[in-house]
């Protein structure tokens, strides 16, 4: 009987600091095992004699088999997971969850809206589109709104160039800042700016992910562009606070579990449910 606690061991090839709470760590499994995953699902990562978190894992662009996590730096377990560095190791184990549909978005226009840490699992989207050729060759397009409180608090500001060939981006700043030398331009203000400011994509899917306030006022804005319910989706995973096997019950909305029945949802699913968006 498969044992859902056995972990496999992964190895640090690279760190890298995002924010001043915030750093990626580049690992590759230590048995050279590519990760079967849908992006958007999730693993548990575990620290011998620390404890265990949840991470959404992403490909890295154009290296095989090296994928990616960012942690932010919240307590005991991410703060030990901080110190770790090139040539450690941790376990991991998954996946786990529901990750986006990618048959229901094949050839569809998908517009991508992240607030702060919730660029993290729309990357996962991202880099799987570019490494498997699946954008230029579906003819579809992509456009990114992401919304950080400042400059400082960007994440991937190195990857920005290299999205830029692939989709729109768009951001907005709680602190203005003059920066485009890098080929993007921000706004000042709050997320729902953006949709002000610039023509937003209005036919396929929109995808949202970020903390639960912005769902608030983020969902009726896309609904004002026409987007149906079914076609709205949120990855959730912020609510988890187990190891993915549905235990604690803190992640329940109504009758449903994010760690199992999400951490993707569409806002039909979640339509009138308790507990939901906060």
């Amino acid at each position: 009987m498969l044992n859902p606690y056995q972990t496999q061991e992964a190895i640090i090839v690279a760190v890298k600091k995002q924010t001043s709470e915030t750093r990626s760590f580049d690992f590759r499994l230590k048995n050279g095992q590519p990760l079967d995953y849908n992006p958007g699902q999730f693993y548990v990562f575990s620290l011998p004699g620390w404890g265990e978190s949840v991470f959404v894992p992403a490909e890295k662009i154009g290296q095989k088999n090296v994928y990616d996590i960012a942690i932010h730096k919240v307590g005991r377990v991410t703060e030990e997971f901080h110190r770790l560095k090139k040539g450690d190791s941790f376990g991991i184990r998954g996946p786990y969850g529901n990750g986006f549909d990618l048959a229901k978005f094949k050839g569809k226009n998908i517009l991508l809206v992240a607030g702060g840490l919730g660029l993290i699992p729309l990357r996962s989207l991202i880099n799987y589109y570019v490494n498997h050729k699946q954008l230029e060759s579906d003819k579809r397009k992509i456009q990114l709104f992401y919304g950080a409180r400042s400059y400082e608090d960007l994440i991937f500001k190195s990857e920005f160039p290299a999205w830029k060939k692939h989709l729109s981006l768009e951001i907005t700043l709680g602190k203005p800042h003059p920066d485009t030398a890098k080929g993007w331009r921000s706004h000042a203000g709050l997320i729902t700016t953006l949709f002000k400011k610039v023509e937003a994509l209005k036919d396929g899917v929109a995808i949202l992910c970020g903390p639960p306030i912005m769902f608030k006022f983020v969902v009726p804005q896309v609904q004002r562009l026409g987007f149906k319910d079914e076609d709205i989706y949120l990855s959730l995973e912020r609510r988890m606070h187990c190891a993915g096997l549905g235990t604690c019950q803190h992640c329940a909305i109504g009758p449903l579990y994010v760690c199992q029945d999400g951490p993707v949802f569409t806002q039909a699913q979640l339509n009138g449910l308790p507990q939901y968006p906060v």
